[in-house]
């Protein structure tokens, strides 16, 4: 899955198409590397979020569909919710592994979806990104197949200041 972030930006665009037509459209803010940060709605429930797809995904003989990581801004106390989506259904009740240099986090997954175990370690994750240069995330399918996903953490810093612009 080489240069995935050409990918990032068609999931970005489409995300924006799928807007429901009450909302208001998303705005992209920037390309930072393999980084996207974009926005949407207004006034106090204006959400900023980066996104990115992997460089990377194994194994190599299974299609993955669209995988991608978010990172929104958010009005909890955590003021980030990060999540990953895949293009197939995760193991029912499995947890993915986010591992960034010596740190690691889990993730809880429901469907094509996963968000971080414990929120209260939001800060911890964004920081750890924007301190690494890659994160790699160990999953299980709903077939048990064992995936793993390497992203790149080039421009995640920059991507992550323009989440302020929502807080």
């Amino acid at each position: 899955m080489n240069n995935l972030a050409p990918r990032a930006a068609v999931a970005l665009v489409a995300l924006m198409a799928a807007a429901p037509a009450y909302a208001a459209p998303a705005t992209t803010l920037g390309t930072f590397s393999n980084w996207n940060a974009a926005a949407y709605g207004s006034g106090d429930s204006r959400r900023c979020f980066i996104i990115a797809a992997p460089t990377a995904a194994a194994p190599s003989t299974l299609r993955h569909g669209d995988v991608h990581f978010f990172v929104q801004s958010s009005d909890g106390a955590h003021r980030t919710e990060s999540s990953l989506q895949a293009g197939y259904a995760f193991a029912k009740e499995s947890e993915i592994t986010v591992t960034i240099g010596d740190e690691s986090f889990r993730m809880i997954t429901q469907g094509n979806n996963a968000w971080l175990r414990q929120l209260e370690r939001e800060p911890e994750l964004l920081a750890a990104m924007r301190a690494g240069s890659e994160m790699v995330l160990a999953a299980r399918s709903a077939r048990g197949n064992e995936t793993s996903y390497t992203f790149s953490l080039n421009g995640v810093t920059a991507a992550a200041r323009l989440l302020d612009r929502c807080a």
